[in-house]
């Protein structure tokens, strides 16, 4: 019962997590909450136009 008890509270947290992601994205926030400024991937998380190249 203990080991089905710690799988639903992991199940829930891995899916609290993945909404918070998905979320984030959908608002066109980024992934690690750390700024664009100064990230090689900026890229790929704002569709290819990095501030950089302004």
């Amino acid at each position: 019962m203990g080991t089905a008890i710690v799988l639903a509270v992991l199940v829930i947290a891995v899916a609290f997590v993945v909404y918070r992601m998905v979320k984030a994205k959908k608002e066109g926030k980024g992934g690690c909450s750390c700024g664009c400024s100064s990230c090689p991937n900026s890229g790929i998380c704002h569709g290819g136009h990095n501030k950089k190249d302004e």
